[in-house]
């Protein structure tokens, strides 16, 4: 099983895992290598991406949606380098996974955005980032 597959099915588990309670998944569709969330109340969609090099597909999308992503020191560039285009999303959750290790910390840059310092940006994503490990 290749990295993307083994990001993918544990999205898909933390996923279920989440709505336990709620049960509002119906069921996953897979779209390109990315997942479609079929929910009760509306679908989510979820970019699996374990190496990101554009964001330009995330930044575009309508909806709620997830960024899922392996977390290591290249990803989290990539974040910080377009972080005004994500931070515009208000639906949107970048999920930052160590599939090996079942790992995670979540960012919502739109929220992130609103109560942090722009100069102290990097260093709190980086602080964040440094509590999972490094895939």
């Amino acid at each position: 099983m290749d990295m993307r597959e083994k990001l993918s099915e544990w999205v898909k588990v933390f996923l279920k895992n989440r709505d336990v309670f709620n049960r509002i998944i119906t069921g996953f569709e897979k779209v390109n290598g990315d997942i479609l969330v079929k929910r009760t109340t509306n679908d989510l969609f979820v970019f699996v991406r374990p190496e990101l090099e554009r964001v330009d597909d995330v930044s575009s999308r309508d909806g709620p949606c997830v960024l899922a992503v392996l977390n290591n020191k290249r990803n989290l560039d990539v974040i910080i380098k377009n972080w005004d285009a994500l931070s515009k999303k208000k639906e949107l959750c970048v999920y930052f996974v160590n599939p090996l290790a079942n790992d995670k910390w979540l960012l919502f840059p739109h929220t992130h955005n609103q109560i942090t310092e722009k100069s102290a940006l990097r260093k709190g994503l980086e602080s964040m980032f440094s509590m999972v490990p490094s895939v």
